[in-house]
């Protein structure tokens, strides 16, 4: 095997906090509790317990600028502005940051204004992505959201109008949604063109609220009727479907698309999972998931927020790889895969011949794709290396 070079990297902040959890989120977040002193005591100390952290992590870099930073949550904009500003600020004191740099900060439309959504960009997020998930009143009722449609009108204009670069987040095959009613929400948030778009199936996780009790959700025939039309209006609309659950016209997500490439990513904040590239190895950590210890550990000692870490070993490579890397629908390149795992592209090729041979992927001499049948299959492929 190889030596596998320092592929680009990327940061990801985790703010856990949200107004309350919704349903079908199994994500590392908790409600907050506290009149307004306290919840600004909690958002102070724990960016104080993030730079600390940082102070350790910048350590791993290697002196690699910073090609994305992302905010997520969570519900990140709970955090004032005033604190993002002070949390950006350390960041970009402990780290390099390429002139493009994208910084992506998620929003809750019922926890934004114009004034705070002006005031984050003015702290240095410059990309925005606001969780919109449905524009009907109905549905948004069903899945617990804390905003209205019209205050998810009012969030994506004053996005529309602050930011250059703003995703909404949508999803579609919601308890009691028909075709109908899907492809309108999508048709609904498409009039406001925005510059990227992730449309993704409801699917109820294991250990929530609509894993234990789950809703009457559409059917698999529906769902396939929604996806299929649905892909069809956002192409029409002028979208490329450039990953599994993402569209955009010409503004892909840099950082999402340095995970999905197998990049490198240093991560901070409770629960947070970071992949770091150190002396040709593969190092993966992850950290306390509660707020509270975390704040405690990493006041004690950055190390001490480690829950753990982990080597990832050369016969689990590929499918880590493969994991990542077939939700993008690019083709993989000889040079990129060799570069990303250290091992050979002909090997690849030989494990994915019987994928070939039923049509799922494609191939030329030095790179190889998914086809337009096999994106259906992902995980029938990756079965296949577990």
């Amino acid at each position: 095997m190889a030596r596998i070079p320092d592929p680009p990297l990327g940061l990801y902040i985790h703010l856990p906090w949200c107004i309350r959890k919704c349903p079908y989120c199994d994500f590392n977040s908790y409600g907050i509790t506290g009149d307004a002193r306290a919840r600004q005591s909690s958002f102070a100390a724990y960016t104080d317990a993030l730079l600390r952290e940082l102070q350790e992590e910048a350590k791993t870099a290697g002196g690699r600028p910073l090609i994305s930073i992302y905010l997520g949550g969570g519900t990140p904009s709970l955090f004032p502005p005033a604190e993002i500003h002070r949390l950006l600020r350390g960041v970009k004191s402990l780290l390099d940051t390429a002139p493009d740099c994208e910084v992506s900060m998620e929003a809750n439309p019922g926890t934004v204004t114009p004034e705070s959504l002006l005031g984050y960009r003015e702290a240095g997020v410059n990309r925005l992505s606001l969780g919109i998930q449905s524009l009907d009143d109905a549905f948004l009722k069903r899945l617990s959201r804390i905003h209205s449609r019209d205050e998810a009108f009012r969030a994506i204009e004053a996005a529309g109008k602050i930011f250059d670069n703003y995703n909404l987040d949508l999803m579609h095959s919601l308890p009691g949604q028909d075709t109908a009613a899907a492809l309108s929400d999508l048709a609904a948030a498409l009039e406001f063109h925005p510059p990227h778009l992730s449309w993704y199936q409801l699917t109820p996780e294991e250990d929530t609220p609509f894993g234990r009790n789950t809703p009457e959700l559409p059917d698999e025939e529906t769902t396939e009727e929604i996806c299929l039309q649905g892909f069809q209006l956002l192409a029409e609309a002028g979208y490329r479907h450039y990953e599994i659950s993402a569209f955009t016209r010409d503004r892909p997500c840099i950082h999402n698309r340095n995970y999905w490439k197998f990049g490198d990513y240093l991560a901070l904040g409770a629960g947070a999972h970071s992949k770091i590239t150190l002396s040709g190895k593969i190092i993966r950590k992850s950290r306390q998931p509660r707020p509270g210890d975390y704040i405690k550990a990493v006041t004690k000692a950055p190390e001490a927020a480690i829950r753990e870490t982990r080597i990832v070993a050369p016969e689990d490579l590929l499918f880590e790889y493969l994991l990542n890397r077939l939700r993008l629908f690019e083709d993989i390149t000889r040079q990129e895969f060799e570069d990303a795992t250290g091992l050979s592209f002909q090997d690849l090729r030989e494990r994915l011949r019987p994928f070939r041979k039923e049509g799922l992927i494609s191939e030329s001499e030095n790179s190889l794709a998914l086809t337009s049948r096999g994106a259906l299959f992902v995980n029938r492929i990756l079965e296949d290396f577990l």
